[in-house]
């Protein structure tokens, strides 16, 4: 027997009268009674029923659990409150009964289980079973709490339901009801490639694409009724809804006037089961959930209460309401991250000792000896950088601007300020290829002409005293090494460039009074915590060159004062930037002929080292050999990738820096590599396989000059699919690295952007969004409220906040 559609009280009192009558033997129905209520609460119809309190008394093993006696009393119960009144006793002819039972007073009955709490375990909410709870744990849900906070990732509106014949082309989701005319794998290339199918509502039929999921098509049958929500898009001319969202509609009749909300999923585990333990986890325990906003907070700034957001933001009325309690919940999550990040902040600068740094009177000669004019961004950075290396606290500064703004010039100027001080500096890059430019860089700064060593020492006329600097990365033999450990700790080198070895505890810097680190995101806060702890209370500069979008600086970045170089040197040339497709290639080797005719380089990025047999892109090693005898034939073209020795990379980087070699095919190596202002042209192969950021980073390589440069973009399929195109077009419209980020932040979405704040489905931000921006700004200033009445958040009315931003520290510590 399966569980009505409608709840006939009549019917449902049978059922449990016949589990009476058989001696509660669990036989009433086929599958047992917990199946039964299972089957009830997924059809959203156990709900506030007198059976729903029944359901919540059973132990996490159900009904089925009970030893006789106690289905006994829980099936009379059952029935006492489907009836309106007290639970009936079990009815015996009266002469069965001894006279001295029927004289005795009724057993009391046994307390009722605690009351479901929000660390409570998910099994202990009626009708999940261990395996239902084992799938939930995939979602990181393991108690009734997690459940209740599993929030909608997106709801279905069945209010506003659009037919195929009135869809247009756009970003914006769009929800239709139709039906499956047909579906199939289909292949591109001789590689599966996803699903294809057909659907129609009656008013006209529409194309559904899955790009990279085959499998879709064996959850698919002609006949099938789905609601499809996804984005609509022109292509070759017709309408076509690419990668939506479905469910299976299992009653044709059923009326759509709702928002439905849709959870994130895992195998095994549908949206009606997960809407159905959610429901339950939020009637449980919504009231008991603790806020991480205080109440003095609350009453002050006349901020709803959680459970109602919580409620709402379940099963709203209409999107705003869903809207306005995710808000009210977003508040919350960043509130505790704006306190984590500040006390994060006030733990670094606790000391009022950071030694005092100041260019002084070499500020002039420095910028003068430059081979070229400070930018006025460049100008407002120093001198912000400047002011906090006088204080006494220690500097936290985050410097980020785009390729080419000179960040590093920047830098080199707060390291002379140190080394002018009489003070050590330090700089960590993240691969070996940018500790070497870096060391280039700054020889060339101070007019050394041997590029090549591993350390020198100069003379620059306006420094007054002779000035070393060490390079120091992974590769040294040990010999080098040991040199480098004692120059550095007795005092012999006062610039240290290096990767993580700077960081190994063999490798001391007594007077370390600044540590730089490049390309901050590829570091974690411990590494950067531990290059500091070198010195005694140092001042931090952290560079990016990819450029942040404020909510993010404020939120992965928030203990860290921000300076931002938005302007590019003099001279430089918008990067034109063009998207081929595989037809249009012998035009592109027809431009770089002609480029490389003119005496400009160009360089080759590839993904791969070597060919592979299940990836249809070329790799650098092929595409080294086919250009050499092919396109480019007659040309000096070089190969350089990350397999190669530190001097065979170095030649080569050599070369094609004094011209001697006009292509450079390398693999992504080369994204913070070497920079030749006469390479004017980099071809970017497989660009469709590349993140946005990263597109964004190799062009870069190029415009590095006064001369136009270009950016060719070779996609290997004539149509990469929807998310690849909307990439490559907005590195054709435009060359801002931050408007960049921005498409960037949208498309790749909340969790793989916020990074460390978030790990796998087990996320500590649930519902924020990088794009909350005043609801951030608003948080900032709370949780500064919030700790200057409490600093290390101690107070009893503050236990919830400080739960809540554990976490955050927690994983700060864990950084790598």
């Amino acid at each position: 027997m399966t569980a009505p559609r409608t709840l006939d009280p009549a019917r449902l009192r049978r059922v449990f009268e016949l589990e009476r009558q058989g001696g509660c033997r669990n036989t009433a129905v086929i599958g047992g009674l917990d199946r039964f209520l299972v089957q009830l609460a997924e059809d959203g119809l156990l709900r506030g029923t007198p059976l729903a309190e029944a359901a919540r008394q059973l132990p996490p093993g159900g009904y089925r659990s009970l030893p006789p006696d106690k289905r006994e009393r829980w099936v009379d119960a059952v029935l006492a409150a489907l009836a309106g009144g007290a639970p009936r006793l079990p009815s015996a002819a009266p002469n069965a009964v001894p006279a001295r039972q029927r004289a005795a007073r009724p057993a009391a009955p046994p307390p009722p289980p605690p009351p479901l709490g929000p660390a409570s375990p998910l099994t202990d909410l009626p009708g999940v079973s261990r395996a239902v709870a084992a799938r939930f744990e995939k979602l990181g849900v393991t108690t009734v709490g997690d459940a209740a906070f599993l929030f909608p990732r997106r709801f279905n509106d069945y209010t506003n339901l659009r037919r195929i014949a009135d869809l247009e082309p756009s970003s914006a989701l769009q929800t239709i009801v139709a039906d499956v005319l047909e579906a199939a794998e289909f292949r591109a290339r001789g590689r599966l490639r996803g699903t294809r199918a057909l659907v129609s509502d009656g008013s006209a039929a529409l194309p559904v694409i899955w790009w990279n999921a085959p499998y879709v098509a064996r959850n698919l049958n002609a006949g099938d009724r789905l609601v499809l929500a996804g984005r609509v898009r022109s292509y070759r001319g017709r309408l076509q809804l690419e990668n939506p969202e479905f469910e299976k509609l299992e009653r044709a009749g059923d009326s759509f006037a709702r928002l439905e909300p849709v959870y994130p999923a895992t195998a095994g585990l549908g949206q009606k089961t997960i809407r159905a333990v959610v429901a339950r986890a939020v009637d449980a325990v919504a009231d008991r959930v603790a806020d991480p906003v205080p109440g003095w907070l609350r009453e002050q700034e006349r901020i709803p209460g959680i459970a109602a957001a919580i409620r709402t933001y379940h099963a709203p009325a209409k999107p705003e309401d869903a809207e306005h309690a995710r808000q009210r919940l977003a508040l919350g999550e960043l509130l505790a991250v704006q306190c984590a990040v500040l006390l994060r902040r006030a733990e670094w600068q606790r000391s009022a000792d950071a030694p005092c740094l100041d260019l002084g009177p070499l500020r002039e000669p420095f910028v003068r000896s430059l081979p070229f004019p400070l930018t006025r961004a460049q100008q407002r950075a120093l001198a912000e950088i400047e002011r906090d290396l006088r204080g006494p606290s220690p500097m936290l500064r985050l410097l980020q601007g785009d390729v080419g703004s000179g960040k590093t010039v920047v830098a080199f100027a707060a390291m002379l300020a140190a080394v002018a001080s009489g003070h050590q500096a330090a700089l960590m890059a993240p691969t070996e290829i940018l500790a070497e430019q870096h060391y280039r860089s700054l020889a060339r700064l101070l007019g050394s002409g041997d590029l090549s060593a591993l350390d020198g020492v100069f003379s620059p006329p306006w420094l007054g005293r002779s000035l070393r600097v060490l390079l120091v990365t992974g590769s040294l033999t040990p010999a080098q090494r040991a040199q480098v450990r004692g120059d550095a700790a007795h005092g012999g080198a006062d610039i240290v460039i290096g990767t993580h070895a700077l960081i190994e505890d063999d490798l001391q810097f007594p007077r370390l009074g600044l540590a730089i680190v490049d390309e901050q995101h590829r570091f974690g806060v411990m590494q950067r915590a531990r290059l500091r702890q070198k010195g005694r209370n140092p001042h931090l500069l952290v560079m990016t060159a990819t450029p942040i979008p404020r909510t993010l600086a404020l939120t992965v970045y928030g203990d860290l004062e921000v300076s931002t170089l938005d302007e590019l040197p003099p001279g430089r040339q918008p990067i034109r930037t063009r998207w081929y497709r595989p037809d249009e290639r012998p035009d592109a080797y027809r431009f770089l002929r002609k480029r490389l005719d003119a005496g400009e380089q160009v360089y080759v990025i590839c993904p791969l080292v070597e060919e592979s047999e299940t990836l249809d892109v070329r790799s650098a090693e092929e595409e080294f050999e086919y250009l050499r005898s092919g396109p480019l034939a007659g040309y000096a073209v070089e190969l350089l990738h990350g397999r190669m020795s530190a001097r065979q990379k170095d030649d080569v980087m050599t070369r094609f820096a004094r011209n001697e070699a006009q292509v450079l095919v390398s693999t992504s190596v080369i994204e913070v590599g070497i920079d030749v202002p006469n390479a004017t042209v980099i071809v970017i192969e497989g660009a469709e396989r590349f993140g946005l950021s990263q597109l964004h980073q190799f062009r870069g390589r190029v415009g590095r000059g006064e001369k136009q440069s270009y950016c060719l973009l070779f996609s290997s399929e004539e149509d990469p699919g929807p998310d690849a195109r909307e990439r490559l077009n907005a590195m054709c419209e435009t060359t801002d690295g931050f408007a960049i980020a921005e498409v960037d932040l949208r498309m790749r979405g909340e969790g793989e952007t916020w990074g460390r704040l978030q790990s796998g489905t087990n996320t500590m931000l649930r519902v924020a969004r990088l794009t909350d921006r005043d609801i951030l700004l608003r948080a900032r200033e709370l949780a500064a409220r919030v700790l200057e009445r409490d600093p290390r958040l101690e107070h009893p009315e503050h236990a919830a906040l400080a739960a809540a931003v554990r976490p955050f520290l927690d994983r700060a510590a864990e950084a790598n």
